[in-house]
């Protein structure tokens, strides 16, 4: 996102990121028989947590951006 992006471009790419990490979360959950291990070291859970730090930034930077919209980024 930059400044000139156009507003629905914005909410579309965010969409996508969170649409993206919610499939990404069950698809974590699905491969692994034995329950949730809690290993921030692994392959998977690096691309998990680089991929939220990436929508934080996102939203924080659409936040600014928007200021009007604070209940869109609230949810």
């Amino acid at each position: 996102m930059d400044e000139y992006s156009p507003k629905r471009h914005d909410i579309a790419q965010l969409k996508f990121l969170c649409e993206t990490l919610y499939h990404d979360c069950l698809a974590n959950l699905e491969e692994s028989n034995h329950g949730w291990v809690n290993d921030p070291t692994s392959a998977v859970n690096l691309q998990l947590n680089e991929l939220i730090e990436h929508i934080a930034t996102f939203a924080l930077n659409y936040k600014i951006k928007y200021n009007e919209d604070n209940k869109l980024i609230a949810q």
